[in-house]
Formats: structure tokens, C-alpha cells, sequence
């Protein structure tokens, strides 16, 4: 089944960390469709230099005002994804004036779109950060209270090419079988990379064997075969910090991570609340984190 990813992109161009992971990370085997978002301020110098319409090529798909840092954007992503082995039969690029601030406009387009996940680059990504350390701020109590938030973010700093496979983080919880999930239709034709299922042990009183299991035969549901399946099981004081240090020693391309944990679920907590996402946001580096509500 084709994947379908809404990828920011911003007038940085030397950045684009979304477009680079996507590029290093797929191969051919599947097809994936992409959105192109580049959001602009309304008080931007950007805005009043729209470009002439024969700047854009009768076969693009561009849906609003085509700036001059969209355009650069957009040609520099085309070249990425041109010079690398993702397959994209098909692109569209979006370019709208910010109206909410960037994370509720991101998040609200992503909604809309039925997207299999939200792509953020690092600047994007330092944004959703301040959210999840700062939950109890108005603002960002706001954003989460008036969004429906469903669908997958990756985090995407600046990637190491050399990293490969997964570290899927599995504690029990409906959340995180819903990342399994997540991780298994993602990588289902994505043989070039292993997943491990990495469980910390501490004080839920749950075993990696209990949970193991289901997770194994939710990735199998996605046609993954055993041999690219690992299971490892480990106890750490900090739950964020042990899963730093098996994803640097090994080094993981993507750690995904489910927003909502056991504790949490049990104690009907938001999706905002844990500290162990917040951490991972604040100290990953050379890898990208899939958050999965």
C-alpha cells in the first residue's frame, strides 16, 4: 500500500531534514506519496515577492501562493528526492500563510489529510519541543485541547546516512502495540531494515514476555518476516535514558515511541504529558524519533 507523508520544508534550504531522512532511509521496494508544506508569515518580506507565473512548470502541483523561499524550497527537495532511491510517484506541494502558528497549522494539515505521518524537520521539530516540555502553558494547552490528534509525528534532526533499522520502544500499553502498528506498515517492504522491540523494565511490573508476543504478531500482520525481528529486554533506573544508550550504541536510524505510556494510560493522562518523549526530543541526535499517539 502506498505511503502517504506530509513533509515541511522551510526556506532553509541547507536544512530540509525531513526530505534528507526520507531520502536515506527508503529504498525502492516501496511506492510513497509526498505533500510538500512550506508555511510563510504574513508579515513576511516572502510574501510580497510572489513569483511570476512562468516560474511554475505547467506539470507541478502547487496549491497556494508560490514565494520565493517555497520555490527555493521546493527545488531543492525535488533534487533530493531525484538524486536518491525513494520511490515518489507522486508529489504535491502546499504553500499557505501561517494563521495559528506553525504547530497547530502543521498539525491541522496533517489532520485533514489523512497523512501516515507528519515529517518535521529540526526546526519544526525545536517548536513541538517547547510543547512538550511546557505543557501546562496556555498556549500550548490550547493546541492540544482543539486538535484531534491521530496522526504519527517523526522528528527528524540532523540524520547520520550511516544509521539503519529500528528501535520500537513496547511497555504494555494500547499506545505503544498502536506504534508496532505503525512501525510494521511503514517497513513492511522496507527490507533493508530490521525492527527490534526494546522493552525497559521498571516499575509497571509487566515482562518483555508478556508483551513480546503481541507485538511480534502485529508486525507478522504487515507480512514481517521473524528474521528481521529482534527482542530485547532490559531494567533501567531512567526509561528515556536506556533507550538513548541502546540507540547510540546501536546505532538505530529511527527510535519510535509511542506519546502516551502504560502509567499515563492507566492514570488517563494527555498524550503530552510523558517525560520520556519530552527527553528523547531534547537529547536524540543522528536518528529520528516516530512519536505515534
Amino acid at each position: 500500500m502506498k505511503k502517504h507523508f506530509l513533509v515541511t520544508i522551510s526556506s532553509h534550504t541547507e536544512n530540509l531534514y525531513g526530505i534528507k531522512f526520507l531520502c536515506s532511509f527508503f529504498k525502492s521496494d516501496s511506492q510513497h506519496s509526498l505533500t510538500l508544506l512550506h508555511i510563510y508569515r504574513h508579515n513576511s518580506n516572502d510574501m510580497c515577492a510572489s513569483l511570476m507565473e512562468m516560474w511554475q512548470k505547467p506539470e507541478e502541483a502547487i496549491e497556494g501562493r508560490l514565494t520565493v523561499g517555497a520555490k527555493l524550497a521546493i527545488d531543492k527537495s525535488m533534487q533530493l528526492i531525484q538524486s536518491s532511491q525513494m520511490t515518489v510517484d507522486h508529489k504535491l506541494t502546499k504553500t499557505v500563510a501561517e494563521q495559528y502558528g506553525k504547530v497547530k497549522d502543521i498539525l491541522n494539515e496533517g489532520q485533514k489529510g489523512l497523512y501516515d505521518a507528519i515529517v518535521l524537520g529540526k526546526r519544526a521539530a525545536y517548536t513541538l519541543q517547547w510543547i512538550f516540555e511546557r505543557p501546562s502553558d496556555e498556549i500550548a494547552q490550547s493546541i492540544i485541547r482543539d486538535t484531534t490528534f491521530t496522526t504519527p509525528i517523526w522528528i527528524c534532526p540532523e540524520i547520520h546516512e550511516s544509521r539503519k533499522n529500528v528501535l520500537v520502544c513496547v511497555d504494555g500499553s494500547e499506545n505503544a502495540y498502536r506504534t508496532v502498528d505503525h512501525v510494521g506498515f511503514i517497513m513492511a517492504k522496507q527490507d533493508h531494515h530490521d525492527i527490534t522491540l526494546f522493552h525497559v523494565k521498571n516499575s509497571t511490573g509487566i515482562s518483555g514476555n508478556e508483551i513480546f508476543p503481541k507485538a511480534e504478531k502485529i508486525l507478522s500482520s504487515h507480512g514481517i518476516k521473524d528474521e528481521r525481528i529482534q527482542t530485547v529486554s532490559t531494567w533501567g533506573l531512567s526509561t528515556a535514558g536506556t533507550i538513548q544508550g541502546i540507540l547510540n550504541r546501536h546505532d538505530y536510524a529511527v527510535v519510535a515511541v509511542g506519546l502516551k505510556g502504560y502509567k499515563q494510560e492507566q492514570q488517563n493522562e494527555g498524550p503530552f504529558a510523558g517525560a520520556t518523549v519530552s527527553t528523547l526530543i531534547r537529547k536524540v541526535e543522528g536518528a529520528a524519533i516516530w512519536c505515534c499517539p
